[in-house]
């Protein structure tokens, strides 16, 4: 193994441990399991312009009970030059409470999310950086335990994630490229109805990629996901395997063929 990949793989050790190994030292965590299975679409519309479309299904492998649905999250990027880019988006999200698979969904709670995004990428050789820093403005659908009642409360949420992507790899065509990415992403609550909890949540991500064509990739990864409660000293620990289908589709170019 090269220098190289001795640097990267250092780094996804301290990305995946170096935050979380810290709330492993705090009590009254709760750890569950889920999968998620996520298509994620690529839609290029010029060489400055993009879609994003993000459809995610999270459930327990408990009796395989719904938790969320991201349905969908749709992303509008326009490129700024030398690796940045901005975007603007909106999630429709949906929450099945209460967070027990052991027990039946009572309530189905929806949220409005829209975003705000800057992302930076740069790559060194086979190794690609990318950093991303969000900001969502939450509005949650009141309700009880058991349904929902008028109104929607407001919150506001801040995201930084930071990616590695190597590549392990590089055949000639896109068919068979395998890289393996890991990332770390800290989500920050915001306003002033935020008392106990300004931390919301870490995800502590690995995966590996594999080029099906040029046009779809496939990948499965592991993800270790905290979440504070509200009472500021009660956590959730989600132990997640995911599956990404990811799709890209070039319309420029082919609008230009048909020319």
């Amino acid at each position: 193994m090269n220098n190289n990949m001795h640097k990267f793989f250092y780094l996804l050790v301290l990305i995946h441990t170096g935050f979380t190994g810290s709330l492993f030292a705090q009590k009254q965590i709760t750890n569950k399991g889920q999968y998620w299975a996520r298509y994620y679409g690529k839609y290029k519309l010029s060489p400055n312009w993009g879609v994003n479309l993000e459809i995610d299904d999270r459930r327990f492998f408990k009796d395989n009970r719904q938790a969320n649905w991201v349905l969908p999250r749709v992303t509008i990027n326009r490129k700024l030059g030398e690796g940045w880019d901005v975007g603007l988006g909106f999630t429709y999200y949906n929450s099945s409470n209460p967070a027990d698979p052991s027990k039946p969904i009572a309530v189905t709670v929806p949220e409005l999310r829209p975003h705000q995004e800057l992302n930076y990428t740069q790559k060194i050789k086979k190794l690609s950086i990318s950093q991303r820093f969000r900001i969502e403005e939450r509005w949650t659908h009141n309700a009880t335990t058991s349904e929902l009642t008028a109104g929607y409360s407001f919150k506001g949420r801040f995201r930084y994630q930071l990616q590695l992507n190597y590549l392990l790899i590089d055949p000639m065509d896109d068919v068979g490229a395998l890289s393996v990415k890991t990332s770390d992403e800290i989500m920050l609550n915001l306003g002033r109805s935020i008392v106990q909890n300004t931390f919301d949540q870490n995800r502590a991500y690995v995966g590996l990629n594999y080029g099906l064509n040029k046009n779809f990739q496939v990948e499965l990864g592991y993800m270790d996901y905290f979440q504070e409660r509200s009472s500021g000293t009660q956590y959730y620990h989600y132990k997640i395997a995911r599956l990404t289908i990811y799709h890209t589709i070039n319309f420029y170019k082919k609008h230009s063929l048909k020319n």
